[in-house]
């Protein structure tokens, strides 16, 4: 299966979830609180984000013309590279965190570059996109990015408001595209997402009733 998203649609979500994670920091106080993202805190969390944000932005400085792409929304998450030394990765993320003096001025740090990225997402013209050896359209690119944002943002929602509907819901049908459509049409779209990103394992029951998704899960991280 395969997930192309129009220009248009990458961008909105993504703005709406930018949105979301404004207002998230601005009355975000606790850095040490567990994350749902395993053996990392809250802090962890933004730190990661907040180094992603900016190679967002950079990115965003070279949109070239139409030409041959390489991946699409949801088959970025397929080579996605994942870390080959998670505990040195949160160690240097703890590290981040700590070089501030105190919670607010490391949110205030993060909010600076969310507006910032806000701006450049809202100016950005159709095209593709040159990012960790992938080749994007410009909608699949923006789009991605608004799934991980809602996906870390659902880490963060045992002490935060849910993320933008928009984004979630990209994420959900960017997890139902990878597990080959076999999601169950009744499940919400932050079940679908917890469980697909492994945040929340599937019940027994569950797992007997979905064989195909027991097997396939998590499809993303």
């Amino acid at each position: 299966m395969t997930l192309h998203l129009g220009h248009e649609e990458g961008r909105d979500a993504l703005l709406d979830e930018l949105t979301e994670w404004e207002r998230l920091l601005g009355a975000f106080d606790d850095l040490d609180a567990p994350s749902r993202c395993e053996g990392w805190t809250c802090g962890q969390v933004l730190a990661h984000v907040h180094l992603g944000l900016q190679e967002v932005a950079l990115a965003l400085l070279a949109v070239d013309g139409p030409g041959d792409l390489t991946v699409d929304a949801a088959g970025y998450w397929e080579r996605y590279p994942t870390s080959t030394d998670p505990a040195g990765e949160a160690t240097f993320l703890a590290g981040l965190v700590a070089a501030h003096s105190g919670p607010t001025v490391f949110t205030a740090h993060v909010a600076t570059t969310v507006r910032g990225l806000a701006r450049g997402v809202e100016r950005v013209t159709e095209g593709r996109i040159a990012f960790q050896d992938m080749t994007f359209s410009t909608g699949d690119f923006l789009g991605s990015w608004a799934v991980e944002l809602a996906v870390h943002h659902l880490d963060l929602e045992l002490i935060a408001d849910p993320p933008a509907a928009s984004a979630l819901h990209l994420a959900r049908r960017t997890v139902d595209d990878l597990a080959g459509g076999a999601v169950p049409a009744g499940w919400d779209d932050a079940t679908v997402v917890l469980a697909g990103t492994g945040r929340v394992a599937l019940t027994g029951s569950e797992a007997e009733q979905y064989p195909g998704l027991s097997a396939r899960f998590p499809v993303l991280r």
